[in-house]
């Protein structure tokens, strides 16, 4: 019996893959649970559009994410609070600083769980850190840090 699954089966087969099984592993599991479905040509050609559609949708959504790395990639975002008479920071820059100087100036929505600082900032002048913008992608971006006047 030839099926086309219709969702990945562990050593089986993936979503979209046409393949020989036995009648009854056919019929008896992998069609009632919703698996796979008989391969006819038209269930097929379904598959590969929506293959094709999916494929598309997930490149148009990586050219985004590459348009917005590079955009982020070439600017300096400015936190600025208060230091003392020498310059320190007290404590520290949070990530909610951080990401709100990035939404207002980009007029994004990223959550302070996308921004990774390995260090805690804690002069001023600039620092790098990446955020995560999905697609597996991340951008390094340039964080400015001065003193309120």
């Amino acid at each position: 019996m030839k099926v086309i699954f219709l969702k990945d089966v562990p050593g089986q087969g993936k979503k979209g893959e046409v393949k020989e099984v036995s009648e009854g592993y056919g019929s008896n599991f992998l069609i009632p649970k919703g698996f796979a479905q008989v391969a006819t040509k038209q269930i097929q050609d379904k598959v590969a559009k929506e293959t094709r559609e999916g494929q598309a949708k997930q490149a148009k959504a990586e050219a985004k994410s590459n348009a917005l790395k590079k955009d982020l990639e070439k600017r300096t975002f400015t936190v600025r609070l208060k230091v003392g008479d020498k310059g320190q920071i007290f404590g520290g820059i949070k990530d909610t600083k951080v990401i709100d100087a990035i939404n207002n100036k980009m007029n994004t929505r990223f959550d302070k769980s996308a921004l990774d600082m390995p260090h805690g900032i804690k002069t001023i002048g600039a620092h790098q850190a990446t955020i995560k913008l999905g697609q597996g992608m991340k951008a390094t971006i340039t964080i400015n840090i001065e003193p309120l006047t």
